[in-house]
């Protein structure tokens, strides 16, 4: 079962962002990109020794588990060598080329051009 923020599936990727972000466990991660936890454990290992990422500002622990945010989790998928990882960064790739922009007109009112 893949985590219920971010599903990748038939090559589209669906991302559901919570007022207080995504954060995903490494075993939740390595469902999403399909590949075992030990592999994203040491790339998080990797990712916060070379201090890519600061390991406070995209880590939490929450009841017993350690989460991670979506910085993180981008992150990962530039490192990770799966299929789903590589449709992750083509939809990471396409929002940074291609951004949506949504105005907020009123607090019941949202525009998307």
């Amino acid at each position: 079962m893949e985590p219920k923020f971010i599903t990748i599936e038939n090559g589209q990727v669906t991302v559901r962002p919570t007022k207080n972000g995504i954060w995903l466990t490494q075993n939740e991660i390595a469902r999403l990109f399909e590949v075992f936890v030990p592999a994203v454990n040491a790339n998080i290992r990797s990712i916060l020794k070379n201090r890519v990422l600061r390991e406070e500002a995209v880590c939490k622990d929450i009841d017993l588990l350690r989460v991670y945010n979506m910085e993180m989790i981008t992150a990962l998928a530039f490192r990770l060598k799966s299929g789903k990882a590589e449709q992750f960064r083509r939809w990471i790739i396409d929002q940074a080329v291609n951004p949506i922009v949504v105005w907020k007109l009123s607090n019941d009112d949202v525009t998307v051009s």
